[in-house]
């Protein structure tokens, strides 16, 4: 199985939002409500004050050279803080998990995050997603022990320090 990472578009509104509608039954436990005609427009232009457009990327997940979204990346680049990557949300629509699609999609996304210069990776799990806080500690994440509010609910931040880093030992 070959997974694909690619950057969306605005063009690409059509097939996020038919992948969104796939992935109702997370995005409903997340917001509450049911998934929105809007929602992959709202999903391009939401992000946290201060952030520029250009530091928001949308990465669809693509399987073995297939035009279907499987799954897609939120990400914001050097948020909080300069080196590190927030990893907004990820889903996969329900066909495609458990079968290690969403391994390899993270292992490309993390390739692609050294590749930008990141050497941090921070996330999100809402508690009540037992499933999704496991993937994360197998992937290779740890809790920072922050808590923070999202809508009704609360989420735990993990972490984790990807590429190189130096230890500053002596020569």
């Amino acid at each position: 199985m070959e997974v694909e990472l690619k950057v969306l578009t605005r063009e690409d509104f059509s097939i996020l939002q038919a992948l969104l509608v796939r992935c109702s039954d997370y995005l409903i436990f997340q917001d509450d409500e049911p998934v929105k005609s809007s929602a992959a427009q709202d999903l391009f232009s939401c992000r946290p004050e201060g952030v520029e457009d250009k530091d928001k990327v949308l990465m669809g997940i693509f399987v073995d050279g297939q035009e279907q979204l499987v799954g897609v990346f939120e990400l914001i680049e050097g948020y909080p803080v300069p080196k590190t990557l927030t990893l907004a949300l990820m889903v996969l629509e329900h066909f495609s998990r458990g079968k290690g699609i969403g391994s390899k999609a993270y292992e490309a996304l993390e390739e692609w995050a050294i590749s930008r210069q990141h050497n941090r990776v921070r996330l999100g799990v809402l508690f009540g997603n037992e499933k999704g806080l496991k993937f994360w500690l197998s992937m290779g994440y740890s809790e920072t022990g922050e808590i923070k509010p999202y809508s009704s609910k609360k989420f735990m931040v993990l972490e984790k320090t990807i590429g190189l880093v130096s230890d500053n030992r002596e020569l």
